[in-house]
């Protein structure tokens, strides 16, 4: 399927974007930058064929050209392009004789082009509120008149590829752009905890409030919950979480999503969209198997009904929704049955892929490759292929069908290589894809961040203070001897006592402070202060000759003979003056910095490093032009404003009159003189219109004519191109060490779960890691018997192994137990050691039995079960569909004359019936009165 595809868009349509694969002809959609190509690049390595990767990677590096004066999706762009450079990049280790540039991972030609790209992208992220426009020219950036309205997901869909290049590359630009979208999304929440579909970059207003998981809002929830895990972000993956509580509040209704109003919850559209399967594949990734499990196989009703998944279904009528009704190849249901089978092993989806298999192969595919279902009721098809086919359909199945895929790596494999960062372990498993299903290897990320280095200064401070006689706990009686001997308890309390008597000093220190600054604000002289204004202006200090490295914001505005920046009225408090003391404390210490590193660099032979100077004089500019923009705005004036008001209305009612205009690309003509009279403009269309253009042929169109002042922009005038400051951004630090900080003197140490940890948690600890040791109990069916020793039980979370002695009283009693009899077994779990066999289904684990066992027969449960859910799925059939009303009515009454004689039922016993339980025809009648036609029992 790949290969027919890959094949035919190689010979048909390159270097073009996408293949049409009834014409066998190509097309540009995104960019014109060989689309498919760069989609399928990890997608040939992870299906082994090496030397085709090496050959597409060479005409990529060729012929790519990511300055191009093209307009482009700034999402498409991303999670395609970007998102395959990148996974290619990293993927390639896995390639044979690869030319590897010298500091792989951290650098290569692929990564190189992908920073490229990303780069482009980044002035669209140049808004108020940090969420990036749609649209960006790859040349000149992003139009002035572009408009502001961009869909939920086209802004909380980049911090994985970003994240991805800020790791590598050091450069934090990418990932805190990334995170203040993020942020951005996260407080234009509803009261709801919803977000809408579309939403307004420069305001920040929603425009479409209909909130859901699907088309337009889909990713922005995968990548909180992918981002969190690949970054260890934990404040993503809490983000996540109240969202989907709300999401199952407000807007599923059973084991379906509906859209909704993000303000009310109300429903507004009972439509299921294919973009929405992806919801199970990310509930299964982060450990909630059998919601996961329960919505995907709801899900499967579709297809078992159209044999592939369109785009819209409406749930009431249970039928296509009218012009939305096609099959564009889409992956994500067949993305949601990889990760959940393999979470579960259930056969089931394999067998649903392979039908939608069947169905593509029979009602899709072409002599050139596979085109989109146009309708799904009859399979008429449409004459396009697009990208994702080959980089996230193909993929998908083909991972769901090959267990033993590197990507699916357990941690029981890995590789260690030899950087410049270090010693390094990678391709150990946990790939995070993002959602074109291009696949990021979290340890390579590790490798290059600077938290990698961070961590191995740890370490090794670590090992360089070590004290090893602190290790020995000095409360134990057998070593008390030893430090009544060997140490004196005021050395030992020595460093303690210098600190308690710098907190004493520093307290008395801001003590006086504030005394201090009580009396100065008490000082104030008011008249001062207004008459401050009169004085002429102060020229701005001189820097360079002010070694005192103290700015202080508070004190020195009230002295100000500049403005008064702040009121005293308003800031007389001990909390406010505390406030002050600590931003002018943090401001020299920044100093004080600044200073150590400069001379450090002076004592290397850096003698132009002058950071210390540069923030005193940053500040102090701060200080003065902020007096002045005051000081300057209290005083302007606006004359004539009538007249002008006047002036504009006239001539935009003149404009408004249409006159000829030269049909040339980028140019028109202009008048030797300006007018705003009408008549002039009137007379003027009918010269140039009837007796200038069309005695000379010149093709023209009716339009305004150009003033000198109208001429046509420039192409730098018209777009902007500059990426937003890293200074107008947080710093969203990252709030989860991998290298734990302890203290071996006193054993404490920094808990994971005061980090919010356990929200980066997949799965729970394995059964071995949390009980080795302890005495349990399981439950369970029993699977397995061998030689009344060896029990293996199961139930839907997994299997478990128990061992019987040889010598226990339950031999006796498990010789009588039979397959699929619910046991309890109580016992301690060993760890199977060097004999451990992590291929049995069992793992790693077993149960040593030495209490006791409890039987009970299963089959009347398991009827119990299936008859439950068959009376539920009638209830929700009659009720949800057909609006029935579910009565009660008396089983046993008085026999009335004219009733229904009863239904009975032969029995095997010979003479015996059963009877149906019947209601008497009155309480029937007596509803029917009632008005309630449609009702059952």
């Amino acid at each position: 399927m790949f290969y027919h595809a890959y094949n035919g868009y190689l010979e048909k349509a390159y270097p073009l974007d996408e293949l049409k694969p009834l014409t066998c002809t190509g097309m540009d959609t995104w960019g014109s930058f060989s689309l498919t190509l760069i989609d399928s690049l990890d997608t040939l390595i992870i299906m082994g064929n090496h030397s085709e990767f090496k050959r597409a990677v060479n005409l990529i590096l060729k012929n790519i050209d990511p300055e191009a004066n093209v307009n482009v999706s700034v999402f498409e762009t991303n999670i395609r392009v970007v998102g395959g450079l990148l996974s290619a990049h990293i993927l390639s280790g896995q390639v044979p004789d690869f030319e590897f540039n010298e500091g792989w991972p951290c650098s290569g030609p692929l990564l190189d082009l992908a920073v490229k790209f990303a780069t482009k992208l980044l002035p669209a992220f140049n808004t108020a509120t940090g969420m990036p426009f749609g649209t960006v020219n790859l040349k000149y950036g992003v139009n002035r008149f572009e408009t502001p309205v961009t869909c939920t997901a086209g802004v909380g869909t980049f911090i994985i590829e970003f994240g991805t290049i800020s790791r590598l590359t050091g450069d934090p630009h990418f990932e805190r752009v990334a995170l203040r979208a993020l942020d951005a999304l996260w407080k234009s929440k509803s009261s709801l905890k919803l977000v809408g579909n579309h939403i307004n970059t420069d305001t920040g207003i929603w425009t479409a409030t209909d909130a859901g998981i699907g088309a337009g809002v889909d990713s922005y929830f995968e990548y909180l919950a992918k981002g969190g895990l690949l970054l260890q972000r934990p404040k993503l993956l809490q983000q996540f979480y109240e969202y989907e509580e709300a999401i199952n509040k407000h807007v599923r209704k059973d084991d379906w999503f509906m859209w909704v109003s993000m303000a009310k919850g109300t429903v507004s559209f009972p439509i299921f969209q294919s973009l929405e399967a992806f919801w199970p594949g990310v509930l299964a990734l982060l450990g909630k198997i059998e919601d996961a499990t329960r919505i995907l196989l709801t899900y499967f009703q579709i297809n078992r009904q159209f044999g592939l998944t369109p785009e819209f279904y409406n749930l009431p009528n249970h039928e296509t929704s009218k012009d939305r009704s096609g099959y564009p190849l889409r992956p994500e249901m067949i993305e949601s049955m990889m990760y959940v089978y393999r979470a579960t092993k259930d056969p089931t989806y394999l067998h649903s892929a392979a039908a939608m298999v069947e169905a593509m192969e029979h009602g899709t595919k072409t002599p050139c490759g596979y085109a989109t279902v146009k309708d799904v009721n009859d399979y008429t098809l449409e004459d396009r292929m697009e990208s994702f086919f080959l980089a996230e359909t193909t993929k998908y199945l083909y991972l769901l069908f090959d267990e033993d895929n590197f990507i699916h790596n357990d941690g029981s494999t890995s590789k260690l290589i030899q950087t410049t960062s270090g010693n390094c372990v990678i391709d150990a498993g946990g790939y995070i894809f993002n959602t074109e299903a291009h696949p990021i290897d979290p340890a390579i990320l590790y490798c290059c961040s600077s938290k990698k280095a961070e961590d191995v200064g740890k370490l090794q401070k670590f090992e360089d203070e070590m004290d090893f006689i602190g290790l020995l706990d000095l409360r134990d009686p057998f070593l008390q001897h030893v430090a009544e001997e060997y140490f004196d308890e005021d050395d030992l309390s020595l460093e303690l006592k210098e600190i308690d008597l710098d907190q004493e000093e520093s307290s008395f220190e801001i003590e006086a402070k504030i005394e201090e600054e009580e009396k100065r604000w008490n000082n104030v002289d008011e008249n001062k202060v207004k008459s401050s204004e009169k004085k002429p202006e102060p020229k701005p200090p001189d820097l360079e000759e002010k070694e005192e490295p103290i700015f202080k914001f508070g004190v020195e505005a009230a002295e100000s003979e500049k403005i008064v920046l702040l009121d005293p009225k308003l800031s007389t408090s001990k909390t406010e003056l505390l406030e002050r003391i600590k931003v002018n404390k943090e401001i020299n210490e920044l100093i004080e910095k600044a200073t150590s590193h400069d001379k450090k660099q002076h004592e290397a032979g850096d003698f132009k490093s002058n950071m210390a100077g540069e923030i005193r004089r940053m500040l102090n500019d701060m200080k003065y032009e902020y007096s002045q923009l005051l000081r300057i705005s209290n005083s302007l004036e606006i004359p004539n404003m009538e007249v002008i008001k006047v002036q504009l209305a006239k001539r935009k009612h003149v404009m408004e009159q249409p006159g000829p205009e030269v049909f040339l690309e980028d140019s028109c003509v202009f008048l030797d003189k300006t007018s705003d009279s009408l008549a002039l403009r009137r007379m003027l269309n009918i010269i140039y219109s009837r007796h200038i253009y069309s005695n000379h042929g010149i093709k023209f169109v009716q339009g305004p004519i150009c003033r000198p002042e109208d001429r046509p922009p420039t192409m730098e005038e018209l777009y902007f191109n500059n990426p937003p400051s890293l200074s107008s951004m947080d710093n969203y630090p990252q709030s989860l060490d991998a290298v734990n900080e302890f203290s071996f003197s006193t054993f404490r140490y920094k808990l994971y779960a005061e980090e919010n940890y356990y929200l980066l948690t997949s799965e729970t600890c394995s059964f071995a890691s949390r009980f080795a040791g302890q005495k349990v109990s399981v439950y369970g069916w029993l699977l397995k018997k061998r030689y009344d020793s060896f029990l293996v039980i199961h139930d839907k979370y997994g299997f478990v192994q128990a061992k019987v002695p040889e010598d226990s009283k339950f031999r006796e009693v498990v010789s009588t137990i039979k397959l699929e009899d619910v046991l309890k077994i109580t016992g301690v779990v060993q760890s199977r050691g060097r004999d451990v066999n992590p291929n049995m289904e069992t793992g790693e684990i077993e149960v040593f039995i030495y209490v006791y066992i409890e039987l009970r027969r299963s089959s009347l449960q398991r009827a119990l079960h299936l008859r439950a859910e068959i009376v539920k799925k009638i209830r929700r059939s009659l009720e949800d569909k057909y609006g029935f009303v579910e009565v009660e009515t008396p089983t046993l009454a008085t026999h009335t004359p004219g009733g229904a004689a009863e239904f009975v039922v032969p029995t095997q016993m010979k003479g015996e019936t059963y009877a149906l339980p019947q209601s008497p025809q009155l309480y029937k009648q007596l509803l029917m009165i009632g008005q309630m036609d449609r009702y059952y029992q």
